[in-house]
Formats: C-alpha cells, structure tokens, sequence
C-alpha cells in the first residue's frame, strides 16, 4: 500500500526541502542514501521478520529520517514482496529506491540494477532436517529448559530479563532477550510482535559470522589468513600488502568513514551502492597494514567477498557454504544472510536468525567451536579471534573483547560480545557459562552500556555467581 511517512502539506514538502537544502539535518541526509535505508529497512523487517508496517514506517524509519519523510511516499507491495521510497512531488514518485524479497535469502536493495538482472540470480534454497522436538535447545526445537538447576535463582533471572521491556526501557524498543546458562535455555521474552519464530536482522553482529566463516575456511585450507588478500583489485598495487587477518582485525589501513547520523562510506555503501565490496576495495590506502584499528563494515564485506570467491563465487556457492559449513552443523534452521544486488552477501551487517539461533552461535563459542562431538571450527581459530589484535586490545578478529575490563568493568575480563546498530548484543562470558541475547530497533543506538545491570542482575542470580 501506498503511503506517506507522516502526514503532510505542499506547504511543508517546500519548507522541508528548503530545512534540508539550507541548514542540513543530524540523520542520514543524503536523499539516495536515506530513501534506500528506508526501503531496504522496511523490507527486511516487514518480509523478513513480519513486523507490522505502520509501526517500522512510523516509529522506527521516520523519526530517524528526519525532516525527509514530509515529502517521502512509501510503497508496500505485499503481492510482489517489494518496498519503494520515493519523492512525491504534485502526486508523482520519482528518484526511488527499492528493495525486493526473495524466499530464502531475504531483502535486497537494487540500487543501479533492475528487478530483472537480479532475480536471474539463480538461488535454491536447501533442505535441512527439522530439529527433532523431543529435545531439548540447543541440539532440538524445544523451549524453555524443563528440569530444576539446583542453586538457579529463576525469578531473578526472570525479573532482569524483564526489566528490558518495562520503564524507562521501553524506548529501547527490545524485541527479544534469551539467557542461556551451561548450555540450557533458561530464560526468554519477545516484544513488538516478535516471537521464538522471528529471524531479527543482527547487523553487525553479523561481521562476527563473518569471521566465523573465514575461520572456517582457514580450517578447509580455502584461504591463509596470512597471505595477501585474495582481492583481485589490489593486486599489482600498494594495497596487496594487505593480508586477510589485518582485514580481520579491522586494521586493513583503507580510509572508511563508520558514521550513521550522516552521509558516510558506510550509509552510501550500504543503501546506495550496488555491489558494496567494489565499493569497499576501492577506498584509498592511508595507513600501515596492520597498525590502526578503524572499525569499518567496508572490511567486513571484504571479507564476505574472499569466504564467497573461495566457496565457488557465486550467489548460490556462498549461500551453499554458510548454511552447510556453519548453520546446519549447529542446528540452525532459520539463519540467512542477505545479499547485494550484485550477488555477494552482505557479511557486515544483513544476516538474520532467531534470537534461539543467535543464542546457538554464541553457545559454539563458549564450547570452544565444538559442537556436542563435532569440532565445526578449530580451537586454533577460536583462540585467534578472541586474541586481542595488535591494532586493538579491545577487538579480536571482528568480535569485541572485554580485555582488562575495558568496555564493561563491572564484568569479567573474559566476557567478549557480538554487538550490532541499534543494540544488537551477542554477551558471551565462560567464566559464568552465560549466553546473553538482546534484540531491538534502539534509534537512539547508545552503546552497550545500558545492559550491565541486567547482565549483573542475571550473574548474581546463577549457581556459581561471583
């Protein structure tokens, strides 16, 4: 259906378009860019996840779009499972962005290409085994873990994980927290519509599968992480001493701007550009190889790309490689990771799965990349990626690190997260046996910070707390 972000006057389609040309806006003010978030944004929480339209155009899109949504109309074609944004101006749309759902793999923004060129992607989406329902999570599609844990204090785990949908807390907009302890689903709650069902977009919590995937094929012997990056652009120039674990470390030396309140590489490469890793490779070379930290989703991508060119390159290879390599081997049926228009999947921002399925990647790195007999990726890699980085005591290989107490104090030193835009929150801690996953559409994105006490609330109630 066709319909305005917010309601709306030709007096104030000219009076915004005069605030944005004279004065500019603090959001995402780059009209390209901010239409095809939008569209991109709509699509993957409406097809994707099923959330109520009105709810993400209203709440969610627009306010952070501001003041551009006066002169938007939106377009939710349910039929044809496609969202355009565009200018109206005298009731004509034109200059429109568009984003189109394909079954299996989720919303693509097109960008420069045509409905048509994209899908002659040839896809087919895989078949795995149910998981069986007389087991329990992680290993079956069973919920809440039925048995008394001696020591457990239920109720306050119960409360803290309440507390993130309640008070002050709301306007974190939390759509699920799971609390896994010693491998067992003890605790779980959803909001906004979202259910045990619901694929929730990660977003950068996705550069972490990422590196699991690269991790992976390293122990295939596909790549060396100590080799040149397989970048075609780069060879035969200054950038081919760039090595995959630099890229890794997010260290790589390219000049990436990491900003979401404005125009960016990142918010161009994301939501206007066509094949994102192009645009990635192509960013100039400012530093050493290996000495500066410069959190980029431009390197992410890169790295996507090498783990796809070394699966087969394409679209159907890579899909292939993700699902049987990492996915099925840990019981996860509901992740995907979506793609560009130009085939390549988006490895720094757009994979999805349950907040159960999250809990479950989580869960393989507190086991130590072995999956209840089956080592689906090597102890040599899970030590590399929760090393500290020599460009970084703070970050490993594309997961954050809680080294010396740094970023939570309050937490032991050994707690390491997956962290996305808007709050998206992975909190792995060994010494405790603690999963922790957070789910939302937080607009005011204010850091990791607010789930400490939560976090503290949840220790202190388990068996072995400190």
């Amino acid at each position: 259906m066709s319909k305005p972000f917010v309601s709306r006057s030709y007096f104030k389609i000219i009076m915004c378009g005069l605030l944005v040309a004279l004065s500019g806006c603090n959001r995402i003010v780059d009209l390209p860019v901010a239409k095809g978030y939008s569209a991109k944004f709509l699509c993957s929480a409406v097809f994707n996840s099923g959330f109520d339209e009105a709810f993400i155009r209203d709440e969610i899109v627009a306010p952070a779009m501001q003041p551009l949504p006066l002169f938007w109309q939106t377009d939710v074609n349910y039929e044809e499972k496609m969202v355009t944004v565009g200018d109206v101006f005298f009731g004509t749309q034109f200059a429109a962005a568009t984003a189109i759902y394909r079954e299996g793999i989720g919303c693509t923004l097109l960008g420069k290409r045509s409905i048509e060129e994209v899908d002659a992607q040839a896809f087919v989406p895989l078949d795995a085994p149910p998981l069986p329902s007389d087991q329990p999570w992680p290993q079956g599609s069973g919920g809440l873990y039925p048995d008394v844990i001696p020591g457990l204090d239920t109720v306050a785990v119960d409360m803290a994980v309440a507390n993130a949908f309640l008070g002050e807390n709301e306007s974190r907009n939390t759509t699920s927290v799971v609390v896994v302890y010693d491998g067992k689903l003890i605790a779980e709650q959803y909001g906004i519509g979202a259910t045990a069902q619901t694929p929730m977009i990660g977003f950068s919590m996705t550069k972490s599968v990422s590196s699991t995937l690269i991790g992976i094929a390293q122990d295939l012997d596909l790549i060396d992480i100590n080799d040149p990056a397989p970048i075609t652009e780069w060879q035969g120039t200054a950038k081919e001493m760039i090595q995959t674990k630099h890229i890794l470390h997010m260290a790589a030396g390219l000049d990436f701007i990491e900003d979401y309140a404005g125009w960016s590489d990142v918010t161009q490469m994301l939501f206007a550009e066509s094949d994102q890793a192009v645009y990635a490779a192509a960013r100039p070379l400012v530093n050493i190889p290996g000495d500066v930290f410069n959190y980029s989703t431009g390197e992410a991508n890169l790295l996507a790309r090498i783990v796809q060119d070394a699966a087969g390159g394409s679209l159907q290879e890579a899909y292939d490689f993700y699902q049987t390599q990492l996915f099925h081997k840990i019981d996860i049926r509901s992740a995907f990771i979506e793609f560009d228009a130009s085939g390549r999947f988006v490895g720094g921002a757009f994979g999805h799965m349950t907040p159960r399925d999250w809990a479950r990647l989580g869960q393989l790195y507190i086991q130590g990349g072995d999956w209840f007999g089956e080592q689906v990726i090597s102890a040599e890699w899970m030590e590399f990626a929760l090393t500290p980085s020599p460009a970084a005591d703070f970050y490993g290989a594309q997961i954050w690190l809680n080294t010396d107490g740094g970023e939570w104090p309050e937490l032991p030193e050994d707690a390491y997260h997956f962290s996305g835009f808007q709050g998206q929150q992975v909190i792995i801690i060994p010494s405790q046996k603690l999963v922790v996953v957070w789910t939302g559409m937080n607009i005011s994105r204010d850091g990791t910070g607010h789930y400490v006490d939560e976090i503290l609330s949840i220790i202190a109630a388990l068996p072995d707390s400190l």
